[in-house]
């Protein structure tokens, strides 16, 4: 069975009381008499209750992330950043590649005290039953929801890369990314990219990268040169897709001038030159978790959309 801190203060000769004071460094308790109860603890294997302790305090310390997928570097990478961020203010985090109601009701029914999510569109929107339950945060586009939006501007990204390439004389621009998808992000990187060029005039094609990862988009790539040539300026969809491409530039990546979406320090151990543009990933860490927090303290709902700006790292 499991020790109890009433087995600690039978063993240690205390209350119970005493016990619960000096596990949590409570300055009622005298040094010594901590590290003596501290010490049987250890000795007889004591896991703090922290489902009790949430039924008392209403808070776990405990937030949920709900995301895509953790096999690709940018998605893996931002979720570190929110660990990092969530640890230094307290809170420890679970994540979820389950369907996302399925598990936004798990962390409501564990007594989670916040859930981030990964928005990718209808599919993934919350429940109001949920929502008025549990403080939420989501990381998407711009659209009405019934919690905050961190929205990244994909849209003028792919602005900023495109007027970049025309600055440097490119007039013939190759798109590579999921051009096949249900994902909100990437339906706003397409539209943009199409309807940018064709504002500035300028000469574009689309080539689908099969997905959103690295093996993918090689195969993709790959397949495609068999019967064509890529034009000299080229923006990939993500930092994964950009690595798929460099599989098949090889000895020709000079010849080409490459943009990629996802905005990570991971460029910087690239040899190719090469340019990101995107909100760094550890101010979107940062925001998610300080709009979360906000929520959680405040205990109000609201539905604002912070915008974040864009920029473009030379790597």
């Amino acid at each position: 069975m499991a020790v109890t801190l009433k087995d600690i203060a039978r063993e240690c000769g205390v209350s119970y009381s005493t016990v619960s004071k000096a596990l949590k460094d409570s300055p009622l308790v005298t040094e010594a008499t901590k590290r003596i109860i501290k010490e049987k603890a250890e000795e007889m294997n004591y896991i703090p209750n922290n489902s009790a302790r949430s039924l008392v305090s209403n808070r776990s310390n405990t937030i949920g992330l709900i995301w895509p997928a953790v096999d690709r570097v940018a998605i893996t990478t931002l979720a570190s950043q929110i660990n990092q961020a969530l640890k230094k203010e307290g809170y420890f985090m679970v994540i979820s590649i389950e369907d996302p109601i399925t598990a936004a009701q798990k962390f409501l029914e564990l007594r989670f005290d916040g859930v981030i999510i990964f928005d990718e569109g209808e599919h993934t929107t919350l429940p109001t039953k949920i929502t008025k339950n549990i403080p939420v945060v989501a990381y998407g586009v711009e659209r009405e929801l019934d919690y905050p939006t961190i929205n990244v501007n994909h849209d003028l990204a792919m602005k900023q890369a495109i007027d970049a390439l025309i600055n440097q004389g490119y007039q013939q621009i190759d798109y590579i990314g999921d051009i096949h998808t249900n994902d909100m992000r990437q339906i706003v990187k397409k539209d943009t990219f199409i309807s940018h060029c064709q504002e500035r005039n300028i000469s574009y094609r689309m080539i689908h990268s099969g997905g959103l990862s690295e093996e993918g988009a090689s195969r993709a790539i790959k397949a495609f040169l068999v019967n064509n040539k890529l034009n000299g300026g080229i923006i990939c969809g993500s930092y994964d897709i950009t690595r798929g491409l460099l599989h098949n530039l090889k000895d020709n990546v000079n010849a080409h001038t490459i943009f990629s979406y996802d905005n990570i320090d991971q460029f910087k151990s690239i040899d190719t030159p090469i340019y990101s543009v995107g909100v760094p990933s550890h101010i979107i860490a940062q925001n998610l978790v300080d709009v979360l927090l906000n929520a959680i303290k405040t205990n109000q709902v609201n539905r604002s959309i912070i915008q974040l700006k864009p920029k473009i790292s030379y790597r």
